[in-house]
């Protein structure tokens, strides 16, 4: 091989010296917050699932009781009562299967679930709880840590009486 000059090794990088190759340091930097990125990944993904939850059982209980502007939704993507019922049962399983993997990574961390179906019925009817709850695993995502269910309601029950404060004033 042509020397060119140019040098694989940095030599001011004690990694890079040597015969074999240095695992990257990375790695278990990654490994520890694996359990964290999973909470959070699948708590995302239960408030997802809950807002589908909420958009097929409005469009089903809409598109059955006549309502124009649901109507005409279904319409325009040829969709018919039997396809919201169909989704709605599908997402409702979907989101039972979520809080499920989510109560044993809760398990993890020590945090206690609320009852199922109170949490998933909260989190499906109110959309300004899943929007708050979301921002608030954001800003765990970036800071590498997590909130409890608990923690969490209590952070949004916070901000509800903050805003009525101000309403107040």
């Amino acid at each position: 091989m042509k020397d060119d000059g140019f040098r694989f090794e940095e030599a001011d990088d004690e990694r890079t010296c040597g015969d074999g190759l240095v695992p990257d340091c990375k790695k278990a930097e990654a490994s520890k917050s694996l359990p964290v990125l999973e909470y959070l990944a699948e708590f995302k993904a239960l408030i997802d699932a809950c807002g589908q939850v909420s958009y097929f059982y409005n469009m089903k209980k809409f598109v059955g009781a006549g309502v124009n502007k649901a109507k005409s939704i279904a319409s325009a993507y040829q969709h018919d009562l039997k396809y919201y019922e169909d989704q709605l049962a599908e997402w409702r399983v979907k989101a039972e299967r979520s809080f499920a993997i989510l109560s044993l990574h809760a398990g993890c961390f020590n945090y206690g679930m609320p009852k199922k179906k109170a949490f998933l019925n909260a989190l499906a009817l109110y959309k300004e709880r899943r929007v708050a709850y979301k921002g608030y695993l954001s800003t765990c995502l970036k800071h590498g840590r997590t909130l409890s269910p608990d923690e969490l309601e209590m952070k949004y029950q916070k901000r509800l009486k903050r805003r009525s404060e101000k309403a107040g004033n």
